[in-house]
């Protein structure tokens, strides 16, 4: 067949395929494998150019890396270390914190400022409480010393307010100060620390400064437009008062008060005497409408002098009540000395009027003429014992048969007075001439 020769070259003898040789040579030696053995051999193939190889490529490593170092050492002394590469959280962690505490000292300065404007402003609403008080009291126009006694009360009163809301402000105060203390006690402290930390450094960055430039800035403008307000209120508020409370300059304005504000004048006002009414000079009611108008000034310039004005005028309103209170003083010793007067005059003629009375007493006239001087107003005497209307007439005579006129009675508020209804020819009518009246 065609195969048979393939068959036959493959017939290997089926022992050599499946059984190792250690089975097939059962008879033979093995050799037995010792590792000291093999490390002698091992010394003995030592390769030496490997090793100065890996010598040199150390001894190169080594003078590179001490090169680099030499050369990383000589520039760090020069470098200009800026603070966004600078490495020392220690001195970031500082700088961080100044700020912080500078912010800190900002925010409790603030709020210390926050508590003493409420402090004033209950204090100014306490001023306000009182000063509205003060007025009503001043309103009442009370006597001088119940006004003066009730303003010390409550002056005393709102003192004792005001003091009040200071002792209860005063322990958040001085909590707020202490606490401002301490930051800036560690503020210092701070910057103490960085100034010894940037000795030790070439050249810092500017970044701090900047900051601190910029803080400053905001700063100062802040407090330049506080400080420009308060200059503005402070100017306002001179201003103001200059103009309602000013100071008077002229040498004789300065003068008079001066002269006039140092004492108190007092008024030293007379009771009505009833020769007002005899002689028709002034009513009761006059007189005390009069005495109202006083009491009316009074209570203003009290009114006036109680608001707290300030220079010139609390001695001018002085000056003022002084000055009225001594002309009213004046005129009121000058009528009381013309009514003495009066009086002495009216007693005076009052005997002259009982001379007169004794006279006709001896005679059978009803009067006299004494004074013609105005024919239509003749002033006479006429008897008590007589009546006379007005209207009635009385005839004149020199002697008993010289017939001189005729005149007609009438009243007025000084008394019975005559008025000429006929005359003699070429006659004229003179003091003491007889009036004989035709009794009805």
């Amino acid at each position: 067949m065609a195969n048979d020769r393939k068959v036959k070259d493959n017939l290997t003898p089926v022992e050599l395929r499946f059984l190792p040789n250690e089975i097939l040579n059962i008879d033979d030696r093995k050799d037995i494998y010792s590792l000291n053995s093999e490390f002698a051999k091992t010394k003995k193939n030592i390769n030496w150019l490997v090793i100065i190889l890996i010598l040199i490529f150390i001894s190169i490593i080594v003078v590179f890396t001490m090169l680099f170092k030499h050369y990383a050492d000589k520039k760090d002394e020069n470098i200009n270390v800026d603070i966004s590469e600078f490495d020392d959280v220690r001195l970031r962690d500082i700088l961080s914190s100044s700020r912080m505490t500078e912010n800190n000292i900002q925010i409790k300065s603030n709020e210390l400022e926050s508590l003493i404007i409420k402090m004033k402003n209950q204090i100014l609403e306490i001023n306000n409480t009182y000063l509205a008080k003060v007025n009503s009291v001043l309103d009442q126009g009370l006597p001088f010393h119940v006004t003066d006694a009730k303003l010390l009360e409550l002056k005393n009163s709102e003192l004792n307010e005001i003091n009040r809301v200071k002792v209860q402000y005063e322990s958040n105060l001085n909590a707020k100060r202490q606490e401002i203390i301490k930051l800036q006690k560690a503020k210092r402290e701070e910057e103490q620390r960085l100034a010894r930390m940037k000795k030790g450094v070439a050249n810092i960055t500017d970044e701090d400064k900047i900051y601190q430039m910029k803080m400053k800035s905001l700063y100062d403008v802040s407090s330049s437009g506080l400080a420009s307000m308060a200059d503005f209120y402070n100017r306002y508020n001179k201003y103001i008062v200059q103009k309602y409370n000013p100071v008077f300059a002229a040498d004789d304005l300065k003068s008079t008060i001066d002269k006039n504000s140092k004492n108190t004048e007092k008024r030293n006002l007379k009771e009505y005497d009833d020769i007002f009414s005899k002689e028709n000079i002034i009513s009761k009611k006059q007189f005390n409408d009069i005495r109202g108008k006083i009491s009316d000034q009074d209570k203003l310039i009290q009114r006036l002098s109680g608001v707290g004005y300030e220079n010139s005028v609390p001695p001018a309103l002085k000056s003022i009540d002084n000055l009225s209170a001594s002309i009213i003083n004046d005129y009121e010793n000058l009528w009381f000395n013309l009514t003495t007067t009066v009086k002495n005059k009216n007693t005076q003629i009052e005997y002259y009027k009982n001379a007169l009375d004794a006279s006709l007493k001896e005679r059978p006239e009803s009067g006299y003429i004494i004074s013609a001087e105005n024919p239509n107003r003749i002033l006479i005497h006429i008897n008590k014992l007589i009546k006379v209307n007005e209207g009635d007439t009385g005839f004149v005579f020199r002697t008993d048969d010289k017939y001189i006129g005729k005149i007609e009675f009438f009243n007025t508020l000084d008394g019975l007075k005559g008025k000429v209804i006929d005359l003699a020819d070429t006659e004229k009518i003179k003091p003491f001439d007889r009036i004989l009246i035709k009794i009805k």
